[in-house]
């Protein structure tokens, strides 16, 4: 099964296309897509946007910012620039996503170990890029949003389209639980499942062993996140 194939079992017959990915791991065309992706929509994002409304929007709620004196506030505004964001943003994506395949990959090494799983770390660095290619579906409809929009004022939440902030709490830019809202939403959830088949698949154990393997991190992060993000 050729890549292009493995990426269509996923979507239509997934405990197939985990099969082949156990006894051939590999990992680069999911890794190289989702990356290059993320960083090209939010290129895409910031050369379009109109930078001076954003930080409008991204400081209007900033605490720190608003209670500095004004021509402080103006200093340090000025100080970002759509290079600086632009930059910024696609040296991150590039950077942070890969980091956190390897993190999430290590935990399921470890995991593994722990309930005596065989599969080595190329197997689990595999599951977690190929898992992640729902994220492609928030990056289809981010482009498509960019394309057809009429203004240069499009908020952040473009950038994260199917989330459940956008989707359904609508809360600005820098308010209470909006950051870790952005982060959870379809192509997220489509993941997670996609992990837990990926284990229940590999290990050949009950739904439940495999869904609290992967929740375990999950649930502890975002409650976490939770606790101090709505206090």
């Amino acid at each position: 099964m050729n890549n292009l194939a493995l990426a269509g079992a996923l979507a239509t017959a997934p405990s197939t296309a985990f099969v082949e990915l156990r006894e051939r791991p590999r990992f680069w065309f999911p890794l190289i897509l989702v990356t290059v992706a993320t960083a090209a929509i939010v290129y895409w994002y910031y050369s379009t946007v109109d930078i001076e409304w954003l930080k409008d929007v991204m400081f209007a709620n900033n605490p720190k910012i608003l209670a500095l004196p004004e021509a402080q506030r103006a200093a340090s505004m000025s100080a970002i620039g759509r290079g600086l964001l632009l930059w910024g943003s696609v040296v991150g994506a590039l950077v942070a996503i890969p980091v956190f395949f390897l993190l999430q990959a290590l935990y399921l090494l470890l995991a593994a170990k722990v309930t005596k799983l065989p599969q080595g770390f190329k197997h689990w660095f595999a599951l977690t890029c190929w898992t992640a290619l729902p994220s492609l579906l928030g990056a289809a409809v981010s482009a498509i949003y960019i394309l057809m929009s009429s203004t240069t004022q499009m908020s952040p939440g473009v950038l994260q389209p199917l989330s459940l902030n956008e989707l359904l709490f609508h809360i600005p830019f820098g308010g209470p639980g909006q950051a870790l809202l952005d982060t959870l939403g379809i192509p997220v959830l489509l993941g997670w499942a996609l992990l837990i088949i990926g284990v229940h698949t590999w290990s050949q154990r009950s739904w439940a062993f495999s869904a609290i393997l992967i929740l375990i991190p999950i649930v502890a992060i975002y409650g976490c996140w939770a606790f101090f993000a709505f206090r």
